[in-house]
């Protein structure tokens, strides 16, 4: 493969990227971060088990699991503006040097770290059900990190997730580039998550958007 074709696959990677994170795809999204979970939990599943709620939330229906799915980014990173940016970057490129960029090496942060950027957005979805009368106990709600400035230190230590037990979702858990990890799950959460409590699951393949 030359440079010319290797740019048009980088371009026709970027058009993807964009056709996946539209509108019309959103609930493929999510499917796609319910899959990421399962796949390290080491869950086999058909693609028939994955239904769309017909009212939201929860996102994605799998077995008994109502799953309710949202991503965690960068402060000001906005997924679709990024990749609208780098495909026009791409297309307009004659050459990879073109395309050659020195980003600084991503910030490693500790797993309570981590936790803190998931609470902003849990206590609005707490706050904004509840007034709506939905019943947090039947949500299992799964956060996918998607951070480009900081990354995960898998050797730190998880502390109790206290803030977000006491919300009352009946299970949480915390799915990145490179690892998954159920947070917790409560006596009536799906089997396969309460099996799998408290464990980090690395991939061998680290995978973002």
């Amino acid at each position: 493969m030359d440079d010319s074709d290797y740019l048009r696959l980088l371009t026709s990677q970027a058009e993807q990227a964009n056709a996946f994170l539209s509108n019309a795809r959103k609930w493929e999204r999510e499917r796609w971060v319910c899959e990421r979970l399962l796949q390290g939990l080491n869950i086999t599943y058909r693609d028939d088990e994955f239904t769309p709620a017909g009212q939201e939330p929860p996102d994605v229906l799998f077995r008994e699991a109502s799953f309710e799915v949202f991503f965690v980014l960068d402060e000001g990173r906005r997924l679709n503006d990024e990749w609208r940016e780098e495909l026009q970057r791409r297309r307009s490129a004659f050459s990879l040097s073109q395309l050659v960029r020195r980003e600084a090496r991503p910030k490693r942060i500790r797993a309570p770290e981590l936790l803190q950027r998931l609470a902003p957005t849990l206590r609005k979805k707490a706050h904004n059900y509840r007034e709506r009368g939905l019943d947090l106990g039947e949500l299992d709600i799964i956060a996918f990190a998607s951070l480009k400035r900081e990354t995960l230190d898998l050797n730190s230590h998880f502390p109790p997730p206290t803030e977000f037990l006491r919300q009352g979702w009946r299970s949480l858990s915390l799915v990145g580039p490179t690892f998954a990890r159920v947070l917790f799950a409560h006596p009536d959460a799906p089997d396969f998550l309460r099996n799998n409590l408290g464990r980090s699951i690395v991939f061998d393949v680290g995978i973002s958007l």
